[in-house]
């Protein structure tokens, strides 16, 4: 679990995905998004939800969030626990006045807050199963996803190697995963590597040894790239601590 409260100033940022869920609680201004095709407005009092690796944007806005970030595992232990199905999906955006006060116990009450959060959205606000859409993928999309998910912490890791893991010339295999994914296979990689930097803090590592274990080639450019992507640094991740 991760919590961090941020402000934005007329800041967009680029399209980009998350290995676990990000619930986002707007406490001023507006928050524009798209999430793969639907572009939605959060306003302050709103909570804005994606889920694991769904391509999202930010759009130019001014706006404060108080951001949790919850592991897949996270997620749907708590729904098994009370009888919901996985994957677990959600509405994109929900409005709920008790969610917004136990966000703000997360900082008194780290655990109970928590657990009541989970509760109440699988509770109250899944998404529709007859809502979800799954799309094919190729096999060798397939591959080559997999294939970057394996390696992606291998500093030498290069277009050309997951170009011949997908049995693809170079220049194909860049206009089918961007096709498929909706971004090309650096950017992929890039959002990767910064999600490898969330988890190594969140267990006590260093800047400086998170950026070596997740493929950058130094703290600095581990730096640009994370901010590129969240608009902040991983220094300022905060982890509550229980009372």
């Amino acid at each position: 679990m991760l919590l961090t409260l941020s402000r934005f100033h007329s800041q967009s940022y680029p399209p980009h995905a998350h290995d676990g869920y990000s619930f986002s609680l707007v406490t001023e201004g507006i928050h524009r998004f798209s999430v793969e095709t639907e572009t939605l407005e959060a306003r302050a009092g709103e909570i804005r939800i994606v889920h694991p690796y769904e391509l999202h944007r930010t759009l130019t806005g001014t706006w404060q969030h108080l951001n949790l970030s919850l592991s897949t595992r996270e997620v749907e232990d708590a729904a098994l626990s009370l009888g919901a199905e996985c994957p677990v999906l959600f509405r994109r955006k929900i409005k709920d006045p008790l969610l917004n006060t136990l966000f703000e116990e997360l900082y008194q009450d780290r655990d109970h807050a928590l657990s009541r959060i989970l509760r109440r959205l699988i509770e109250h606000h899944l998404l529709p199963a007859s809502s979800n859409r799954d799309d094919p993928i190729s096999p060798e999309m397939e591959r080559a996803k997999a294939y970057l998910h394996i390696h992606a912490c291998d500093p030498s890791l290069n277009l050309d190697r997951v170009a011949k893991e997908a049995g693809m010339s170079k220049y194909h295999f860049l206009r089918m995963f961007k096709s498929t994914f909706g971004r090309t296979p650096h950017r992929y990689l890039q959002n990767l590597r910064i999600d490898c930097v969330r988890r190594q803090i969140r267990r006590g590592s260093s800047l400086s040894e998170a950026a070596y274990a997740c493929g950058f080639c130094d703290q600095s450019h581990m730096i640009r790239i994370y901010r590129k992507f969240y608009g902040h640094t991983p220094g300022s991740l905060r982890v509550p601590k229980a009372q």
